[in-house]
């Protein structure tokens, strides 16, 4: 009995639901109709003031131009060139406060100072007007950081393998007012880099623990050879081939291959310490300073782009001021009223 009631006195409760909903839909499809007028009537009163003021739009843009032009004739060109090198001794700081050091001379157009530390005259000197330098990354450390960095639970992984990481790599970037300054600069640098005192007295402790080691791997050599003589008589007097490739020494016996394995081994070690004496490690030339014919600070005509292009946008702020200014003037006169 009580059914029909009930469902009588819902029924005014859900019919009022959906009228709401039906004016929550209309007012927000309102809103967004007159989001997209506005957008529109913004869009043309743009195009119009434009139009409208075009004549001091191309006046600012041919400013800007010439403003361009003004600044290529008003600062002087300077071209770049970069220099990659590997040091064996100098990680990451030091060779940082080296280079950082040369560049504030340049900034401060301390000459002298600068041409004393590089044993340059101080004409060529006063030709530099930028030194950097910036850590290259390997590409197997590159790999490793893209296979991290994708991975949420590798972050405290990344970013211990990034405060180890000791790659020896670095490119030097210099900016000079003459190109002919380029030349012999790489190993200019070099030898300022070279003769930072705490680098020599690494390099002179490493190159004598490498010649240190050098001798000792030839004395082992020699006793190898010694033994190599001694088995390869024991093997000749015992009859080859007749009882295996061992051989006894002092009632012991011994196999002659891991003997030879040794000696190759010890050759092998002797073969990249030369190497590293020879090729003086210690600071390696990779790539030195090319010389660029186009200047680093931008020809005549790309000053005068970027200049008409700085100009051009001086103009759609004033267009926006203008536009700006009438919906305040409006808005005024319609709270006035």
């Amino acid at each position: 009995m009580n059914h029909p009631e009930n469902t009588k006195s819902k029924s005014p409760d859900s019919s009022e639901e959906e009228i709401d909903l039906g004016k929550l839909f209309v007012a927000v499809g309102k809103a967004i109709s007159n989001f997209f007028k506005n957008l529109l009537r913004f869009f043309f009163l743009t195009i119009d003031i434009t139009f409208a003021k075009y004549k001091i739009i191309l006046a600012l843009i041919v400013l800007g131009a010439l403003s361009g032009i003004g600044y290529y004739f008003y600062v002087k060109p300077y071209y770049e060139s970069r220099m990659t090198l590997n040091s064996a001794y100098y990680r990451g700081e030091f060779l940082g406060n080296s280079i950082q050091n040369l560049d504030r001379l340049c900034g401060e157009g301390n000459y002298r100072v600068l041409a004393n530390l590089l044993k340059i005259s101080p004409e060529k000197a006063k030709t530099l007007r930028k030194i950097e330098v910036d850590k290259m990354i390997s590409p197997n450390m590159k790999m490793l950081i893209d296979l991290y960095k994708n991975n949420e639970g590798s972050q405290r992984r990344l970013d211990s393998l990034i405060l180890n990481h000791s790659d020896s790599t670095f490119q030097i970037k210099v900016q000079v007012y003459d190109t002919t300054t380029l030349v012999g600069l790489d190993t200019t640098l070099v030898n300022y880099i070279k003769n930072n005192k705490f680098v020599n007295k690494r390099i002179a402790i490493e190159r004598k623990n490498l010649l240190n080691r050098r001798a000792k791997l030839a004395r082992e050599s020699q006793n190898l050879d010694t033994l190599k003589r001694y088995m390869a008589l024991s093997y000749i007097t015992r009859g080859s081939g007749k009882e295996g490739t061992n051989v006894t020494l002092n009632d012991k016996e011994s196999d002659p291959i891991n003997v030879y394995r040794e000696d190759f081994r010890i050759y092998d070690q002797q073969l990249q310490i030369d190497r590293l004496l020879y090729i003086n490690s210690e600071i390696e030339i990779i790539d030195r300073f090319i010389t660029f014919g186009k200047p680093a600070s931008g020809t005549i005509e790309k000053q005068a782009i970027k200049g008409a292009i700085a100009g051009l946008l001086v103009g759609f702020l004033y267009v926006f001021y203008l536009i700006l200014r009438d919906g305040l003037r409006r808005l005024r006169t319609v709270v006035e009223d």
